[in-house]
């Protein structure tokens, strides 16, 4: 039977399917953007815990990793660096100040809704008249409606909306089969529309962007598809929405003959990417949902906005020859584009929204993204009150998102939810350490106590009331009922 035994072990292969990678039994001395980027995992993980202290950071840190050493003063010196900190005494750095915007042309307001420039929040939308809760205020189509980098490969093959991105097997599209798709799809390449409102919006746009052109014609004109075809390839393998969207911007401004695009683009709230980039940086990369590209150190990072202003000017050839794209413009459109895109797409009237954690309108987008949105009242609103949107998940913690607001918007919120859920946080806290001394007491009295006494029992007296009765029992009163 043994031998029978060790034939099948010699037979039969053991292969570990377990792809963790084993941890060294060798205490190692971590980066520090490592020892920052395990805190933030952790964060990640289970959000309740950006509210510990560091002591008890330290010790989930070592935990995860045991085989890391790293002090406790090392991480709070790591996070306080970085402005990490729940509560921070380092100045953290912002870039509110450095965002500008001028007065919007041509914008058609509500009839209930007016757009005000202050000195302190910059342009806002105010109520003009009181509004009852639920009450729709306005509905918009995208000034850009940008479709999602990850469909492009599906839009080349035509399963996939060339505008909006929307994918052909949607049931609300298969109603008859392919030939729903009768005079949808392009004459010149394989790409094609969802809706006749996607071809009638898109139709020049597409073939400026998708058509080549050749001899003489393909030297005069403003935009290179095939230039724009290795750009796209770029953004996918560098995962930079930002840079694809931007092409697809300022080619529209190119076709808009009005020249009113451009304009109402360049009015918004602008701020360079480069600004953007050292808030952050500051964060060690901490939750940024719109960087452009991966997160590099500074010199690669440089590095990519180079080499993506590169590919730009190559998809705009009269404009890289007349000169009227400069590099800093390049970093400004990115930065413009990160601050005001709302699913991917720009608004005209709902990026004027400013922020707060607990906003007093319901921006609902459409599943059909060519359709737009529509901003109700999300409560009753009075005349002369400003119109707020959330910039942020209002249901994550008020350390993400105090921290998601300085890095992609550039300001601290001091709104009236992250003030009172920092008391709260700061009640409990106050709470548990009263708890945790409560119990010290004790336990250093029924020491003393037992010092004291030795063996012998310790007698405590019954609690009487004021009158030297004994206290009755609050469960019971006098009253005996008998029951049958």
């Amino acid at each position: 039977m043994t031998s029978d035994t060790s034939e099948i072990d010699k037979a039969v292969e053991v292969v570990s399917i377990n792809d963790k990678v084993p941890v060294p039994n060798e205490s190692i001395v971590p980066h520090e953007r490592q020892i920052v980027d395990g805190i933030i995992a952790i964060w990640k993980e289970d959000p309740s815990t950006e509210s510990l202290g560091i002591s008890k950071l330290h010790m989930v840190l070592k935990k995860k990793h045991s085989n890391w050493s790293v002090s406790e003063k090392r991480v709070k010196t790591l996070l306080k660096s970085y402005g990490l900190l729940p509560v921070s005494d380092v100045e953290q750095y912002t870039y509110a100040k450095e965002i500008t915007s001028l007065e919007t042309p041509s914008v058609i307001l509500p009839s209930k809704v007016n757009l005000v420039m202050t000195q302190k929040r910059g342009k806002g939308l105010y109520a003009k008249v009181n509004i009852k809760a639920g009450e729709l205020l306005w509905e918009e189509l995208p000034l850009f409606l940008i479709p999602p980098l990850a469909h492009t490969e599906l839009i080349g093959s035509g399963k996939a909306c060339t505008y909006c991105g929307k994918l052909a097997n949607d049931s609300s599209r298969t109603k008859s089969g392919i030939s729903v798709l009768r005079g949808l799809d392009c004459n010149f390449c394989q790409e094609t529309w969802c809706s006749l409102d996607c071809k009638r919006q898109n139709q020049l746009l597409h073939s400026s962007l998708k058509h080549p052109l050749h001899g003489s014609l393909s030297l005069t004109r403003a935009i290179d598809p095939t230039a724009f075809a290795q750009l796209t390839e770029y953004c996918i393998k560098e995962q930079w929405s930002g840079l694809y969207a931007i092409v697809i911007i300022y080619a529209n401004c190119l076709l808009d003959k009005s020249g009113v695009l451009h304009l109402q683009f360049s009015a918004m709230a602008r701020v360079s990417q480069s600004v953007r980039y050292k808030a952050l940086n500051s964060a060690a990369g901490a939750f940024d949902a719109m960087q452009g590209g991966a997160l590099f150190v500074e010199e690669q990072q440089e590095q990519l906005w180079r080499k993506g202003y590169e590919l730009f000017c190559e998809v705009f050839p009269r404009a890289k020859s007349e000169g009227s794209i400069l590099y800093e413009e390049f970093m400004f459109m990115l930065g413009t584009y990160n601050i005001n895109n709302l699913d991917s797409s720009v608004y005209l009237l709902q990026s004027h929204l400013n922020h707060n954690c607990l906003p007093n309108t319901n921006v609902v987008t459409s599943s059909k993204r060519y359709e737009g949105l529509k901003v109700f009242a999300k409560r009753d609103l009075k005349s002369g009150e400003e119109l707020t949107t959330s910039y942020v998940n209002p249901s994550h913690t008020v350390q993400q998102r105090l921290r998601e607001l300085r890095v992609n918007w550039g300001f601290l919120c001091k709104c009236g939810k992250c003030k009172d859920d920092l008391n709260a946080q700061q009640r409990r806290k106050s709470s548990a350490t009263k708890s945790l001394n409560d119990q010290k007491e004790i336990r250093t009295f029924l020491k003393n106590a037992s010092k004291e006494i030795g063996s012998e029992e310790l007698d405590l007296e019954c609690p009487i009331d004021f009158n030297g009765e004994r206290r009755k029992s609050v469960r019971f009163d006098e009253k005996v009922v008998k029951v049958a």
